[in-house]
């Protein structure tokens, strides 16, 4: 008659499946923050992305009326109530691309249920003109997280946290043609 001879290495023992389950859900909150993180980095991205386009687009308008380029420095706030944006019908040249430039800052572009989402957030313009010809147009924002703060004036001390203001700029240069 034959006997069977059990080993003690058979099989998986409870604490092997516990030790098992531990590492597979510490590698999923570990892959949890790294997705929360790719959607932080994707919103940030957005929002720089935004900032540009609009700094770009002022500058469009500089360009396009170089003659009365000195009357767009100043600073630019969003104007977006309950209402909508300011309306800009009745406006024309510098008047009219403030305004609509404010629009922009305030998300103008892109509408969800009468909320404008079409900006970064709390979105912020500044023209300067620190040399003649020259002109710096910034977009400053608040971001998502902290990060070393900007050099920029534009936007500063606006936001809760310094280390949270974003910015963008652009140098647009007039050129002077002889007389």
């Amino acid at each position: 008659m034959k006997t069977r001879l059990h080993s003690r290495e058979s099989g998986f023992t409870l604490i092997d499946i516990l030790i098992s389950l531990f590492i597979l859900g510490f590698g999923m909150l570990a892959l949890a923050r790294v997705m929360a993180q790719s959607s932080l980095s994707e919103v940030e991205a957005s929002q720089r992305s935004q900032a540009m386009t609009l700094a770009q687009d002022m500058a469009e308008r500089i360009n396009l009326n170089r003659k009365n380029a000195a009357a767009y420095v100043g600073n630019y706030s969003a104007t977006w109530g309950p209402g909508g944006g300011a309306d800009c019908s009745g406006l024309s040249g510098v008047e009219k691309d403030a305004c609509e430039w404010q629009n922009l800052l305030a998300g103008g572009t892109t509408l969800d249920v009468r909320s404008a989402i079409g900006a970064p957030i709390a979105a912020l313009g500044c023209v300067v003109n620190p040399v003649p010809n020259i002109y710096v147009i910034a977009v400053a924002w608040q971001g998502m997280v902290p990060t070393t703060g900007s050099d920029s004036v534009c936007g500063a001390n606006a936001f809760d946290r310094e280390e949270n203001r974003r910015v963008f700029s652009t140098v647009v240069q007039i050129a002077t043609l002889g007389k």
